[in-house]
């Protein structure tokens, strides 16, 4: 089942009867659903956002657009967490879910912290919005990568891009191509790379791949070393001193990386203490920076 169709079980009444009378064109064209208490629900088309009607027509026309009751929020978030929030607290304190499919469901409330303001969320009450990211994988994108730094054995990529460049879709393709061809761990802390469901992928991440959903990236490293003794370790995002150590830790024990960092450029990248201490240990044999249009260059380190 599509993603989208996924998304519509988390609807009801009117609402979902508007999306299920929905041209096909329309519904797969959607990235994302946006529900928001007394207020139009919208769609997001690419960068457009746009509303729906009761006859299940996508407009740009506020005034025909369905509006979201409190009890259309209430389904939603309870759906999404499978009417059980006491097993979801940690997912509940961080504002998402992931839900069958893959999708990503965000909310919106009332922040509940200890006494320390400071302190990271305890939970969320009074949900107030909904937002149904859909789930679509995308292949291909990274063959070249693997074509040119796998070909005669195992290499380590270090990947560089700034937000919404492509980092994470480039690290999901490479573990699908990889995965199907050697032990692999992936750290999936926010589980973005797997969009693990209960215990199962629903992404495609390679067959044989082993999967770390949730664990703090630096414990997950150390954690998928110890019990999994992977030969390539795929981490999101790192760039801590202690995720860095625990990369350290990989590379003395034999395990080549493809990890992703946040930058705009390999120079930019080198003038970080943590990353650079790693370039200059011999921890990456490329680098991939990405470019807009989800395009990348290729630089080989050593």
């Amino acid at each position: 089942m599509s993603g989208i169709l996924n998304a519509l079980e988390l609807l009801c009444g009117e609402i979902k009867e508007s999306f299920e009378r929905m041209s096909e064109q329309d519904l797969h064209s959607i990235d994302e659903i946006r529900l928001r208490a007394g207020k139009n629900i919208t769609v997001t088309v690419g960068s457009k956002d746009l509303f729906v009607t009761d006859t299940g027509a996508v407009t740009n026309d506020i005034s025909s657009g369905l509006i979201s009751k409190e009890s259309d929020i209430e389904y939603a978030f309870k759906a999404a967490f499978s009417y059980s929030l006491h097993s979801y607290s940690k997912e509940l304190a961080m504002g998402y879910i992931t839900t069958k499919g893959g999708n990503r469901v965000g909310i919106c409330g009332t922040a509940v912290v200890s006494s320390n303001k400071y302190s990271d969320v305890d939970t969320v009450k009074y949900i107030s919005s909904i937002n149904i990211r859909i789930s679509r994988q995308i292949t291909g994108f990274a063959d070249e990568l693997c074509r040119r730094c796998f070909l005669n054995g195992l290499s380590s990529v270090l990947i560089i891009g700034t937000p919404s460049s492509g980092k994470t879709t480039l690290l999901r393709d490479t573990a699908r191509i990889l995965g199907d061809k050697h032990k692999l761990s992936i750290v999936d802390e926010q589980n973005e790379i797997s969009a693990t469901y209960r215990n199962k992928p629903q992404n495609d991440v390679g067959t044989l791949s082993d999967v770390f959903v949730g664990y703090p990236k630096h414990i997950g490293i150390l954690t998928a070393i110890r019990v999994m003794s992977p030969k390539l370790l795929i981490v999101d995002e790192i760039g801590t001193e202690y995720e860095c150590d625990a990369l350290e830790s990989a590379v003395h024990s034999g395990v080549k990386l493809i990890t992703a960092v946040h930058g705009d450029s390999l120079e930019g990248t080198l003038k970080r203490k943590t990353l650079s201490r790693l370039i200059e240990l011999g921890a990456f044999d490329y680098a991939a920076v990405l470019h807009e249009g989800f395009k990348y260059e290729l630089i080989k380190l050593q």
